[in-house]
């Protein structure tokens, strides 16, 4: 579990304990890629006294039981996430994913959305996904992997690419920037 998937990214960071199949691990390759870029470029954004921009994974793999668990702490996770990374709980594919907290940044964590909302749609990362969402005490952005670097053309429905959800993510409204 101690393999390190970029300069900044281990894959422990993505599954904690649980065992994960090679598949998912190809998936969590390919996401901690793109977020090693996103990263990266938020460089330029590290707050005056700190010495780096951190992206802290929050959630990434579930399973099963991490529904209930995250319903019981008050969130509302989807049973059909791409953060169940090839299970398919609901006969439907998952391409991998990660919450995303994002400490020492100079800019709001909403910025930084658009910030990468922006370097996704000029095709300097590519994600399927780029969700920014508050919680209760917190927000974080979620990554998903984009379905173009898992399957071919054809074989997966894209979802909604750029979402935001303001109340623990019960409902998504398109982004915005304010």
């Amino acid at each position: 579990m101690n393999k390190q998937l970029t300069k900044n990214f281990n894959l422990s960071e993505f599954t904690g304990t649980k065992n994960v199949t090679e598949y998912q691990i190809s998936l969590l390759q390919i996401l901690a890629n793109n977020l090693q870029i996103a990263r990266d470029s938020a460089q330029q954004f590290v707050k005056k006294g700190c010495t780096s921009v951190v992206f802290k994974i929050n959630n990434s793999v579930r399973y099963t039981d991490d529904v209930a668990r995250l319903k019981a702490q008050g969130y509302n996770p989807s049973t059909t996430s791409d953060h169940f990374c090839g299970l398919q709980t609901i006969c439907k594919p998952t391409i991998g994913a990660a919450d995303v907290g994002i400490l020492n940044a100079s800019i709001s964590l909403r910025e930084l959305t658009a910030f990468f909302i922006d370097m996704d749609m000029k095709g300097l990362i590519n994600f399927g996904q780029i969700i920014y969402e508050m919680g209760s005490a917190s927000g974080w952005i979620h990554f998903g992997n984009s379905p173009k670097l898992v399957f071919q053309e054809g074989i997966y429905c894209p979802r909604t690419k750029y979402l935001m959800s303001l109340d623990n993510g019960k409902t998504y409204i398109p982004f915005s920037k304010v």
